[in-house]
């Protein structure tokens, strides 16, 4: 499966370590070099791997092989960029799997909305507290 990630963060790396060691062709996009220190080794070195760009340009997207991918996960830590780069992905360049971080849980009905699966570490995190809470 080739996947294409925009967002090294601690997330987007570690998405993009675990889709990667499970054989999957993988692409990460950030807007920092520094971000992919955070990718092991092997997956840093591979060509076309990685590139420094930003999600919400076409042209980036295209280099990082955006006509080709299965799938995409924007995992910005911008709620704004992520939308606007999966609704890219999935409206322009018509890629079947299409995940959006956000975190303001007041944008994730409007991002489903948009026909994005849209996921919140805000609303994972605070089912995982309320549950290790016991309440």
């Amino acid at each position: 499966m080739k996947v294409v990630i925009m967002g090294c963060g601690r997330i987007g790396a570690e998405v993009a370590t675990r889709l990667w060691r499970d054989g999957n062709q993988v692409a990460v996009l950030d807007l920092e070099l520094e971000s992919f220190y955070r990718l092991p080794q092997g997956l840093r070195e591979m060509d076309g791997a990685t590139l420094v760009g930003n999600g919400m340009l076409e042209e980036d997207l295209v280099r990082m092989g955006i006509r080709n991918a299965d799938v995409f996960v924007a995992v910005a830590a911008s709620d704004s960029r992520n939308a606007l780069a999966a609704q890219k992905a999935k409206h322009i360049f018509q890629v079947p799997r299409v995940v959006c971080r956000v975190g303001d849980l007041t944008r994730k009905g409007m991002y489903q909305k948009l026909g994005l699966t849209a996921v919140s570490p805000t609303d994972l995190t605070t089912a995982l507290i309320v549950d290790a809470v016991g309440a």
